[in-house]
């Protein structure tokens, strides 16, 4: 059964990959020099900023991404596949049917136990695709539920990895 897993695993890490690299270079260069004036920029605001002894140090998240990404994994958490499924965008259902992934999260549920809870951990940008990080919590043990959604709030990648 935890072979199954991995192969699952696998197979939805293959697509994360396949749905999110671009491999023009030229692409990258122009997003690393952006990141460069975007951290430049944000290096400024920051020593600009009064400081607040109040304030929360909790990381800051893109809320409309955040809440696409939290709905998604609503609906397999509580096993609303079909629903999920529609979440998906067309390149992702071209690479997974439901029924595959229904059988993943049945697989996940039945080597770790039923569901409890997930939390938002991080969060990434790399080359225009939003990875979001979320622990979960089940009866028994941890997974790590990754997130992946593109400019346009579509997701593109979705992995489970238990711990």
């Amino acid at each position: 059964m935890k072979k199954l897993l991995f192969i699952l695993i696998a197979m939805l890490s293959i697509l994360l990959v396949a749905c999110g690299v671009n491999d023009d270079t030229s692409a990258n260069n122009e997003q690393e020099e952006n990141d460069t004036e975007q951290e430049e920029t944000s290096k400024e605001e920051e020593t600009n900023q009064e400081s607040d002894d109040n304030q929360s140090e909790s990381p800051e998240f893109d809320e409309e991404k955040t809440a696409t990404a939290e709905a998604f994994l609503d609906k397999i958490v509580n096993e609303q596949i079909t629903e999920a499924y529609n979440d998906l965008s067309e390149q992702m259902k071209e690479e997974i049917t439901e029924e595959q992934l229904e059988e993943v999260w049945n697989t996940v549920t039945s080597d770790i136990g039923s569901f409890v809870s997930f939390e938002l951990v991080s969060s990434t940008e790399e080359q225009g695709i939003n990875i979001f990080i979320y622990d979960g919590l089940f009866a028994g043990g941890n997974a790590q539920f990754n997130v992946a959604l593109d400019n346009a709030n579509e997701i593109v990648g979705f992995y489970i990895y238990p711990k």
